[in-house]
């Protein structure tokens, strides 16, 4: 437990906050009230769109001042009322005293300058030293992450470096010149669990050595559990239940902090439905106890799938005549087979070939070596009418669906090849499908930024369910979404197979997720399977040492 004095930080007061737009001003923040001490780990955690980003953009001045009417409330940050700063003010007070750690290091540092630069330019703006002496502290910051080779890290660019390693450097950043406070937003949210570990341990670890005081955005209350000492549960612009951790997780009190808890897959039964935040706040009686029923599909345990011996190699070096020399091997030798009606799991952390595999599955790259089979003959013999019965459901639904396209358009794309169906036939389908995926049928008109994120994953399933599949690959279907929501797509899921027969080839990194949902697992680690049997077995009585390792890092809501 980190040593708190009863020297405060931040101090927000009564704080309103409301955005202009054409369509009728939106009321972001209703007199949310914020205390932080030194040396204070504090948590803000609710869905998307509550307002945890914007009270923490408030704290550096980040809002556009012509989007917002001017705030009602106040804000001291270190005795200090910055809503009275002047800009030349707040940038002394940003980096030097308060510093930021954005949720995606890729976007959030510069690809074109090297990891060196952009550490120096902030210890040259903000301290009095030479070029030498800032190079000094970089690499020791560097050093102080973790980062076993320093020197080669200070000397790269961000793209040569894994997420991971790139979250380390933002943190290093963010420590550079001792700031008094750090405001990290959603920092693990894309990271692995063993690298979340990492990057969590980290972050309290330098806190506590610093006395820097810490205000963490998550929608994550497991991360909460693990790093906080006291949370703020955010609704719809309002905090709804503050106080110490292991009070609000272990015994909350209000209905929107327990829906939040009893949303997440975390100790309940494999192929139960889960509670959405709907149906708890309903507190319909029999919402919940469908919630209670154990989907179970009614399979044939036929073999739809098999891999057999997978090996992918991608060029790494070339010669003068651009001939590739040598290569990296993203899989090797891996062999499993996925029976139909069922979900086959694949956990392991970025970069060990799960995306790989999955893609060759699909046609989206080819096998170096080995075969991979489908109803029992080899993939590539297959007819593409044949082809048509395995479909693909991408992470990120925002990239994946055409922002200039209307829903219906969508959805019913896969019907249009070597078919010209007509637009009033597609229309019909697409509203069939959103019945099917549980979207309103009258917004077929609209375009995928008019969705929240669980809404666009439901358009992609639809979109992937429109040409009858048999087998749907999903690559990391729910980790961009809150818990809520991703309660809600697991349920879909489920009630999918369960209807359909559907077999599903499920790749994640959230351990609690893949025991939830999948009955087969295989884990992989550096490019082979290491350890492969039933869900339940396996993530609960690992036997290779890095299953271990990686089942040691899930948060829990234990807060011991």
């Amino acid at each position: 437990m980190i040593n708190i004095t009863s020297e405060s930080v931040v101090e927000v007061d009564n704080l309103s906050l409301e955005f202009l737009s054409s369509a009728g001003n939106l009321m972001a923040l209703k007199g949310v009230s914020l205390n932080i001490k030194k040396g204070e780990i504090v948590g803000i955690v609710g869905e998307s769109g509550s307002g945890k980003s914007v009270t923490a953009m408030n704290l550096l001045q980040l809002l556009p001042k012509t989007k917002i009417n001017i705030p009602t409330g106040s804000i001291s940050v270190l005795k200090r009322n910055v809503a009275e700063m002047t800009e030349e003010q707040l940038q002394v007070l940003r980096g030097a005293e308060i510093a930021m750690i954005f949720q995606e290091p890729m976007t959030a540092l510069n690809p074109v300058l090297r990891v060196k630069d952009q550490i120096n330019d902030i210890l040259l703006r903000h301290k009095k030293i030479s070029q030498n002496e800032a190079e000094e502290v970089s690499i020791g910051l560097l050093r102080d992450m973790k980062i076993s080779d320093p020197q080669r890290v200070y000397e790269s660019f961000p793209h040569e470096l894994s997420g991971g390693m790139r979250q380390r450097v933002m943190i290093a950043m963010a420590f550079s010149c001792s700031p008094k406070l750090i405001v990290a937003d959603e920092p693990t949210t894309a990271l692995d669990v063993t690298v979340q570990a990492q990057i969590l341990s980290l972050l309290k670890e330098r806190a506590k050595k610093t006395e820097t005081s810490v205000l963490l955005i998550t929608h994550d209350l497991a991360v909460v559990a693990q790093l906080c000492d006291r949370v703020y549960v955010m609704y719809k612009g309002e905090f709804v239940e503050e106080g110490e951790t292991r009070q609000v997780i272990g015994s909350a009190s209000h209905p929107y902090t327990k829906a939040l808890l009893n949303s997440l897959p975390e100790g309940k039964k494999p192929k139960s439905r889960l509670a959405t935040i709907e149906d708890s706040l309903s507190n319909n009686s029999e919402e919940l106890k469908i919630n209670n029923k154990i989907i179970s599909s009614t399979n044939k345990h036929k073999t739809i799938l098999e891999i057999i011996n997978g090996s992918i190699e991608y060029p790494k070096d070339y010669n003068v005549f651009g001939s590739p020399i040598s290569f990296h091997k993203a899989v090797d030798q891996v062999t499993l087979t996925l029976e139909e009606g069922k979900t086959f799991a694949l956990v392991g952390e970025s970069g060990c070939g799960k995306t790989s595999l999955a893609n060759s599955i699909v046609g989206l790259n080819q096998l170096s070596s080995g075969e991979i089979r489908y109803k029992g003959r080899n993939i590539k013999e297959q007819t593409p009418e044949v082809r048509r019965e395995i479909q693909i459901v991408f992470q990120d639904p925002q990239s994946s669906l055409d922002p200039r396209w209307p829903v219906w358009k969508i959805m019913t794309e896969p019907l249009t090849v070597k078919q010209n169906p007509t637009s009033k036939e597609l229309r019909i389908k697409a509203s069939e499908l959103c019945e099917m995926v549980g979207l309103e049928s009258q917004f077929i008109d609209r375009l995928p930024h008019e969705f929240s994120g669980g809404q666009r994953q439901r358009i992609a399933i639809g979109r992937a369910l429109s040409v009858r599949p048999k087998l749907l690959v999903l690559d990391e279907p729910t980790s961009a979404l809150d818990v809520s929501v991703q309660a809600q797509i697991l349920n879909l899921l489920l009630d999918l197979q369960d209807e359909f027969n559907l077999s599903y080839f499920f790749i994640s990194h959230d351990v609690a997720v893949v025991k939830h949902i999948s009955d087969m697992v295989a884990v992989m680690y550096q490019s082979k399977v290491v350890e492969m049997g039933e869900a339940i077995e396996v993530l609960t009585a690992p036997k290779h040492e890095y299953t271990k390792t990686l089942m040691s890092s899930v948060p829990t809501l234990d807060t011991e």
